[in-house]
């Protein structure tokens, strides 16, 4: 597995371009089931290395995300984020090889950002979706320092790829439904 050192390369004393790719390696930790009652994301702790990091709160808006439109990003954490600090949000076929997509941004101190540090952290994060035709990929958000090369916390979900199994209402086919089978009239 790569290390997330590559993520803090890219940021490292320069300014953040937008489109730049965050290169990190993050394995699931809880893989989260998307559950049909429930329809907000559920985010889920990662690891590097077999070191599992903090967990951010991460809501979004629209909900699930909508491919080429605006999102919002709200993420927070019980943690100080200072002014070597950067956030990533990357969007991967898999956790294991660099993001197909990449939006590292710093989060105080910049113009535009609030002053350093932010205690207890809380960001807002607007991008545009990219347009993935990959089923399922994943979303990767890490927090972390890039003088120190280290994560503060990081969140990871799975976007697509369920199954029938997992939504067991689209597994009956309707003729097993005893109305289905009654004649109207006879």
């Amino acid at each position: 597995m790569q290390i997330v050192k590559e993520i803090y390369k890219l940021f490292a004393n320069s300014p953040i371009p937008k489109k730049k790719i965050v290169q990190t390696t993050l394995s699931v930790v809880n893989a989260l089931p998307h559950q049909l009652s429930k329809r907000e994301t559920q985010w889920g702790k990662c690891t590097v290395s077999g070191k599992i990091f903090p967990l951010l709160g991460i809501t979004i808006s629209p909900d699930p995300l909508v491919q080429g439109q605006n999102a919002v990003f709200n993420i927070s954490g019980d943690f100080e984020a200072g002014a070597t600090d950067r956030l990533g949000v990357g969007f991967f076929k898999d956790l294991e090889h660099p993001p197909l997509y990449g939006f590292p941004t710093a989060v105080c101190g910049d113009e535009g950002l609030p002053n350093c540090p932010i205690k207890p952290f809380k960001f807002v994060y607007k991008i545009t979706v990219p347009k993935i035709s990959l089923n399922p990929y994943f979303i990767a958000v890490v927090l972390g320092d890039t003088s120190s090369q280290t994560i503060l916390a990081c969140a990871v979900t799975q976007v697509g790829g369920g199954s029938e199994e997992s939504y067991p209402i689209a597994s009956y086919p309707i003729a097993s439904y005893p109305i289905a089978s009654y004649p109207i009239a006879e």
